[in-house]
């Protein structure tokens, strides 16, 4: 499947100290895969130097676009990312993160699997953010599973390729107040075409602190459980 226009979704919360070697280096790439893209970078709030980084490298990036938005959260500014993806008319969204674990050297090989697949995500197969981070994500896989019946290797993972044809059917949808947005996304994908996974590497972040924090997915653990319950009986 040719990609005409990919739209890059980049969610950003105060992220002075890494955003912008993240976009210098994810727009080296973007630039080298001769696509029609635009990177979407939207700025949730940041309450530190992030809005007027991003305005300074937009100015000099024609590729780049920054929205500037209250902030919702994480993954709730990826679905208004996605949103704003389809009613530009992009025919596939790509979702990274600004705090450098998102690894460009993958770039490649999930852009040629999206010629076979409509959902491409990224499996974290080694990480540098700590157990911590491991055990929360083998927690989300086995909720999902008990919820939704699904088994989804990676429901959070940042590094993801979709179709709009996949996604016109999920941004919309998403609940307001589903606190981990992402995984309600990949439950729905995986509904709609089993996921491709690609083995990636996860690095340590860049800088600053992750804006999702331990104690909240912790926090959340039931609530989650409870959404994607109610997600798979009315989708069903």
């Amino acid at each position: 499947m040719e990609i005409k226009h990919l739209w890059v979704v980049m969610p950003v919360y105060n992220e002075e100290e890494a955003v912008g070697s993240v976009i210098e280096e994810w727009h080296k790439v973007l630039d080298a895969s001769k696509l029609h893209y635009t990177l979407c970078i939207l700025n949730d709030g940041s309450k530190d130097r992030t809005l007027s980084i991003l305005k300074d490298y937009a100015s000099r990036y024609p590729e780049i676009k920054i929205v500037d938005k209250k902030n919702s959260g994480h993954g709730q500014t990826c679905v208004y990312g996605y949103q704003l993806g389809l009613e530009n008319n992009a025919d596939w969204i790509f979702q990274i993160d600004s705090d450098g674990q998102c690894d460009p050297q993958y770039f490649e090989t999930v852009i040629k699997a999206s010629s076979t697949h409509k959902a491409v995500y990224g499996l974290r197969k080694t990480r540098d953010d700590g157990m911590q981070r491991v055990i929360i994500s083998k927690f989300v896989r086995l909720f999902t599973l008990v919820a939704t019946g699904q088994w989804i290797k990676d429901g959070n993972v940042p590094y993801r390729l979709i179709h709009a044809d996949i996604m016109k059917n999920i941004a919309y949808s998403v609940p307001s107040d589903f606190h981990l947005a992402n995984i309600y996304v990949s439950v729905m994908s995986n509904k709609q075409e089993r996921i491709k996974w690609i083995p990636i590497h996860f690095r340590d972040r860049s800088g600053g602190s992750a804006s999702v924090k331990t104690f909240s997915f912790v926090k959340h653990g039931f609530k989650l459980f409870k959404q994607l319950r109610a997600t798979a009986s009315s989708k069903n």
